[in-house]
């Protein structure tokens, strides 16, 4: 399905990676984004499985998990992920397993690009392409850090057990 370039515009312009970027160069990258649907409690893609997109949430919400213990099927949810939210992003950067399992929330509605068209407009637009990529490991960072804070909050109370 054709995506609407009014709808491209206001969603990527909500999305904090493309801040700062003018319609144009926002047109020219939504082009390069496929739209998904995924009903409510699906599975959008699973830990440990090789991915090569990043996704954006138009609609809906999605939840974030791992695997509760190795081979096991419990699932315990990392967080939730609203409009405007990004997933996948390690996947453009590095071609290794996926860290967690997405699972659509509620009903989503996605916009999907892959490893080589987003490379392909960084290349092709170096100046979007280093605020981008700037951004990007600025969301990155953020989510080590919050991971961090929960793995000392669990190191501190697994202490009294």
């Amino acid at each position: 399905m054709e995506l609407n370039d009014d709808f491209i515009i206001a969603m990527l312009n909500s999305v904090s990676l493309f801040e700062g970027m003018d319609d144009f160069s926002l047109l020219e990258l939504g082009h390069l984004f496929k739209e998904k649907i995924y009903d409510q409690k699906e599975t959008i893609f699973e830990e440990g499985s090789i991915g090569s997109t990043m996704m954006i949430i138009a609609s809906g919400e999605v939840r974030v998990s791992q695997k509760a213990n190795p081979g096991g099927e419990e699932e315990e949810a990392l967080m939730i992920l609203k409009k405007g939210d990004v997933f996948g992003e390690m996947a453009l950067l590095e071609d290794l397993p996926r860290s967690a399992t997405i699972i659509a929330h509620t009903n989503v509605i996605a916009m999907e690009i892959c490893r080589e068209d987003f490379f392909n407009y960084i290349f092709k637009a170096p100046q979007n392409g280093v605020k981008i990529l700037l951004k990007l490991c600025k969301t990155l960072s953020s989510r080590l850090r919050e991971t961090d804070e929960k793995l000392k909050a669990f190191i501190s109370f697994s202490q009294w057990l």
